[in-house]
């Protein structure tokens, strides 16, 4: 199975590293459970943020209209290509354990996350 053929499209919503965590609170309490992908103005992945990192900031008391999601995302994604067999990185996965995977398109660009589903339905073919 490749990556391209799972679902990466739901359990995410995009973002631009200078959205202020308000603004990004909204976003993700408007999906049932997932992530922020924050993309550069190149459209490639540069970060994740989840619901963590912004009640990591509210418990330091900090103004999260002013604070933006560049300051506070993980910087640890791994990349894949939506050509890449499943199998092949699921050891990588497992060995690293990136706070997200997504996946790229031939030009570096974001074209999907790869979530938690994905990774069981995955595992399961």
């Amino acid at each position: 199975m490749k990556v391209s053929e799972l679902v990466l499209t739901d359990e995410h919503d995009t973002t631009s590293p200078d959205t202020s965590l308000v603004e990004a609170t909204k976003k993700l309490l408007s999906l049932p459970r997932g992530v922020l992908i924050i993309l550069g103005d190149d459209k490639k992945p540069k970060g994740v943020l989840a619901d963590a990192q912004i009640l990591r900031a509210v418990s330091e008391g900090l103004d999260c209209h002013n604070e933006t999601c560049g300051g506070h995302m993980n910087t640890d994604i791994m990349e894949v290509g939506l050509d890449t067999e499943v199998s092949e990185i699921v050891a990588e996965m497992n060995a690293r354990k990136p706070h997200a995977v997504v996946a790229i398109d031939g030009d570096g660009g974001f074209a999907g996350y790869f979530s938690p589903n994905d990774y069981r339905e995955a595992l399961s073919n």
